[in-house]
């Protein structure tokens, strides 16, 4: 076993610990202890483009996750992760991030970086802020929603996927940013009408396959 998947699986071992001791030790929500999960394996995606040399390599840690992730989600293994009900999120999540990263491995990864971030960063502020502070609901295929949620997850992709644009994909600030909107509406647009979880898997490939686009065509 090479020492950076030694170092992925424990990264991942120790991320889903602490947050099941915060869940127990110290009563944080599931609500959040979910959505910070979400967020360290997007961090990881960055880490992943600096540890591995191949794609299927830096693939293979966010697989096994999504395993452990299914076994948690039929035996109730981590609580922490899951969500009150049907959803199988925390297994899409790695599971897209084992996709993306496989697809745009090489000159091209940062697309799956950023795509990433905008599930790990944005759809995770969203639902922080969503759920706590949304007044304004609206409602699609009989999921709820809200517009502080939504304005949520447009700004906070939009800022986190700017700076791997740039310092990882080496493009300039202003195409930069202007792809990050573009990305970011994209990305708020189609959390709002995914349901049951899926948003982790859509959110990450649609975001990223924009991106594709943007640089496909500007190049």
């Amino acid at each position: 076993m090479s020492p950076p998947l030694l170092a992925a699986l424990a990264y991942f071992a120790s991320l889903l610990a602490t947050l099941e001791g915060c869940r127990r030790g110290l009563r944080v929500s599931a609500d959040v202890t979910r959505k910070l999960f979400h967020m360290g394996v997007g961090l990881w995606a960055l880490a992943s483009v600096f540890l591995f040399e191949e794609g299927a390599d830096a693939a293979l840690p966010f697989l096994i996750l999504s395993g452990v992730m299914y076994l948690s989600f039929r035996f109730e293994l981590f609580d922490a992760v899951e969500d009150d009900g049907v959803s199988l999120g925390s297994v899409l999540l790695p599971l897209s991030c084992a996709a993306l990263l496989a697809w745009f491995w090489g000159e091209r990864v940062y697309l799956a970086v950023a795509g990433i971030f905008a599930a790990g960063f944005g759809d995770t502020c969203a639902a922080l802020v969503g759920r706590r502070m949304g007044t304004r609901k609206y409602r699609t295929l009989g999921h709820p929603r809200s517009m502080e949620g939504t304005l949520t997850l447009f700004l906070a992709s939009g800022i986190t996927m700017a700076p791997v644009l740039t310092g990882v994909g080496g493009l300039d600030l202003h195409q930069a940013l202007a792809f990050s909107l573009i990305g970011a509406t994209v990305a708020a647009s189609v959390e709002s009408v995914s349901v049951y979880g899926t948003d982790n898997a859509t959110v990450p490939i649609a975001t990223a396959g924009t991106l594709a686009t943007l640089v496909r065509f500007s190049q």
